[in-house]
């Protein structure tokens, strides 16, 4: 039990420093969530939640952001 609570909040804690990364390199590229949502046709609240870790996106929506703010998926996991 100990070890799915344990596993439960490393996989939280890898989620959130996933999803402060998207919104720093997003910030750095000195993109907006409104020029990123327009580019994705994507609802600005979906974006913001995903950047505040209360979204799980789908496999390709971490393509689709890096795509869009021109960086490479990878980037995203260089916490």
């Amino acid at each position: 039990m100990i070890y799915y609570i344990w596993a439960g909040l490393r996989s939280h804690r890898l989620r959130r420093a996933v999803c402060k990364k998207i919104t720093s390199i997003r910030k750095e590229k000195k993109l907006t969530q409104e020029e990123v949502c327009t580019e994705l046709d994507m609802d600005k609240p979906y974006l913001s939640s995903i950047e505040n870790g209360r979204q799980n996106p789908t496999l390709l929506t971490p393509k689709k952001l890096a795509d869009a703010i021109d960086v490479e998926t990878k980037d995203f996991l260089d916490i």
